[in-house]
């Protein structure tokens, strides 16, 4: 994790001294949630905005519920070392939460009372991209 945080300050420092445009950047967004067996399945949806082909993007999420627990789920564009699914520029994916890598959220979507960012990575060619990320996790 600190690795990660180390990774996501050093992400943040390298983008801002290489020049691009306003809008070059990814935009995650929450998209529709969805019940599944009794238990809430929130979804994100990546925008690359950017300018270069992004290989991975995972944002994890920590869930506070009404009952006082929280819930973490990490959203990726796809597995981490499996078959690689590009986001080319202008394109759009949703993250998904792999289910043999997660837990269910035990919880009906309105019991989520606030959503707060973890972690977001994104890479291309084995590399932290140049590109920042925007990750909008409210309602």
């Amino acid at each position: 994790m600190i690795g990660r945080l180390r990774a996501a300050v050093v992400l943040i420092v390298v983008s801002s001294a290489i020049p691009s445009r306003a809008d070059d950047i990814i935009v995650v967004m929450r998209g529709p949630d969805a019940t599944v067996f009794g238990s809430c399945a929130p979804s994100l949806i990546a925008h690359n905005r950017s300018r270069q082909s992004v290989d991975y993007v995972q944002v994890d999420l920590d869930f506070s519920l009404r009952d006082g627990r929280t819930h973490r789920h990490e959203f990726k564009s796809s597995y981490r070392h499996g078959v690689s699914r590009p986001i080319s520029p202008g394109e759009s994916r949703q993250l998904v939460v792999h289910g043999d890598e997660s837990r269910p959220m035990k919880a009906a979507c309105a019991d989520i009372v606030g959503v707060g960012v973890v972690d977001a990575i994104c890479e291309t060619d084995g590399k932290p991209c140049s590109t920042p990320i925007s990750v909008k996790a409210e309602r």
